[in-house]
């Protein structure tokens, strides 16, 4: 299996980078790419600006449309990837658990395999098939923009909560790294 963690976004929310901000021993990301490269063979980024990431020790490709949404980020992974489906991650989930992430590879069927947490499909800890990626062209060329709209035009798996929950009891994967009150919550459940 083949990882591509997306980290292009703007974090206009926390303030800074929170994509390499530093939590106790290393940047965000890095948790994310440690964790991944307990349960696949590759693992890349797909950024905006490729220098800023060079120094992470795993391939790094820039997004290959101008507009940057993490959409374009999926896109570019897909683009890119050498075999048949790739996990997807966001580079702002540093507590995203090896287990959940040997659950999902577990349950995978294409075209798409997401996990539903409070309620919500999790858009970027999931499994997309490579096949996918003339769709989702087709798609952007309509002005599509969001990954819910595109999967609402596609039959996927759902893991349920429940599922989850017995690998993560507190869902504690996918908490994501938007603000500084995050940051607090991230610090307190790091090993």
């Amino acid at each position: 299996m083949e990882c591509f963690i997306l980290a292009g976004g703007q974090s206009r929310r926390f303030g800074e980078d929170k994509i390499l901000y530093r939590i106790g021993p290393k940047r965000t990301v890095e948790y994310v790419i440690d964790t991944a490269r307990k349960v696949c063979e590759r693992v890349a980024l797909v950024v905006k600006e490729r220098e800023r990431f060079r120094d992470l020790g795993v391939e790094v490709f820039e997004d290959i449309l101008p507009d940057r949404t993490p959409l374009s980020g999926i896109l570019t992974a897909l683009k890119v990837a050498d075999g048949p489906d790739v996990m997807i991650l966001g580079g702002d989930m540093p507590l995203i658990r090896e287990e959940v992430l040997r659950v999902l590879i577990e349950e995978y069927k294409e075209p798409v395999t997401l996990f539903q947490t409070n309620g919500r499909i999790q858009t970027l800890v999931g499994i997309y098939s490579k096949g996918l990626a003339g769709i989702l062209v087709d798609y952007m060329k309509t002005g599509g923009r969001s990954i819910v709209g595109f999967l609402n035009s596609l039959s996927y798996k759902v893991i349920p909560e429940e599922r989850v929950r017995e690998v993560d009891p507190d869902l504690v994967s996918f908490t994501n790294l938007n603000t500084k009150e995050d940051l607090e919550k991230v610090l307190e459940r790091l090993p």
